[in-house]
């Protein structure tokens, strides 16, 4: 069994911006600002630590930040589910080909590992024309304080599906970002990373990933290395 494990944005898909005013829009109404989100870097961060870095420049407490990530996750998502659309949300280029092809091999799990919400990564998969219900295994940006967890909480999720022992031996981490390389590092997963987000092949060939791709549409070249 191989478990594939996909980020989303700049992955998956390109969300011009979306994510970003989705959460300005939540903070800004359940805090009156979104702190200095003007300038911060999203790229391969998790929402948790998104969240808790502009909440804590703006001098609220990580007691009071944790208490209330729940609510600042439901009202992301209910801004997402229209910005989400109005964005125009586009599958990276390749991934229309590709996820089909991943579906149909053999002893193939396909999931996310993504810095998303749980309740936001299924908003923009929809909004992209990916439907989410095919990543079988999904650990997301709202089951952890930082990436370098998820890959076990994706481990742990799909034991429980397939009743087999899941670790880095048998898993594939594809995203756009070093942070994502890091992460499959972390979780002892072989790391394939993709130029198709904000990080030339040159900075992400610096995190030493197993795979280097500068975009997904060569199909069977994909396929090679994410079942190879």
């Amino acid at each position: 069994m191989r478990l594939i494990l996909f980020d989303i944005d700049g992955t998956l898909i390109r969300s011009h911006g979306a994510g970003r005013l989705a959460l300005q829009q939540a903070l800004e109404e359940l805090f009156g600002s979104a702190g200095p989100i003007d300038n911060y870097r999203m790229g391969g961060k998790i929402d948790f630590q998104i969240i808790s870095d502009l909440l804590s420049a703006m001098n609220i407490s990580q007691q009071e930040i944790e208490k209330k990530l729940p609510e600042v996750y439901a009202k992301m998502a209910e801004k997402g589910s229209k910005i989400f659309w109005e964005k125009q949300i586009t599958p990276c280029s390749g991934v229309e080909s590709l996820l089909p092809k991943l579906r149909q091999a053999d002893n193939v799990i396909l999931g996310l590992l993504t810095g998303n919400s749980s309740l936001t990564a299924p908003l923009k998969l929809n909004a992209a024309g990916i439907n989410p219900e095919q990543f079988r295994v999904c650990a997301y940006g709202s089951d952890g304080k930082n990436r370098n967890e998820l890959p076990f909480v994706a481990y742990k999720r799909a034991e429980l599906l397939t009743g087999g022992k899941v670790d880095g031996k048998n898993t594939v981490i594809i995203g756009d970002t070093p942070a994502d390389i890091i992460c499959a590092k972390a979780g002892q997963a072989t790391s394939v990373a993709v130029a198709s987000g904000w990080h030339s092949s040159n900075t992400l060939q610096q995190y030493q990933p197993n795979h280097l791709l500068e975009n997904l549409t060569n199909t069977e070249h994909v396929l090679e290395v994410l079942l190879g």
